[in-house]
């Protein structure tokens, strides 16, 4: 039984990381009942001195919530402030909040295969409150 395990583990050493990459920014999942009454968003990503908008778009997630990710070119491992505003179909706030997160690299392959990233997630709960999902 040993002499059959030592070769899976060398050839679990030798493991081939695949081109996969991990996307720069924010992604931000939207919890119900919120998620039901939101038909835009907007954010804003503020990292050391320097605010940029990040284009936000909202889809319909597996469990009824709705989700999305914004692009923040040049984001670093350091923290930044979010505002998050998400309005309903009359463009009437749903939720209007700020936080601070602070993105990590990744690694979508394993730590083996090199870093990716940095991002970071945001969750607004049913009531509209927004967390850091580590």
């Amino acid at each position: 039984m040993l002499l059959a395990a030592l070769p899976l583990a060398a050839c679990q050493s030798d493991r081939m990381c695949t081109l996969i990459g991990t996307p720069v920014g924010i992604q931000v999942d939207v919890a119900p009942p919120i998620s039901d009454r939101v038909a835009a968003a907007e954010m804003e990503v503020c990292q050391a001195g320097t605010c940029k908008p990040a284009r936000l778009e909202l889809f319909r997630a597996d469990q009824g919530g709705r989700s999305g990710f914004g692009n923040v070119e040049g984001l670093r491992k350091e923290p930044v402030e979010v505002s998050l505003k998400l309005t309903d179909t009359a463009g009437k706030p749903v939720v209007e909040q700020d936080i601070q997160v602070t993105p990590r690299g990744r690694f979508p392959n394993g730590p083996d295969c090199g870093e990716g990233g940095p991002n970071a997630k945001v969750q607004v709960d049913g009531g509209g409150l927004l967390h850091e999902v580590p």
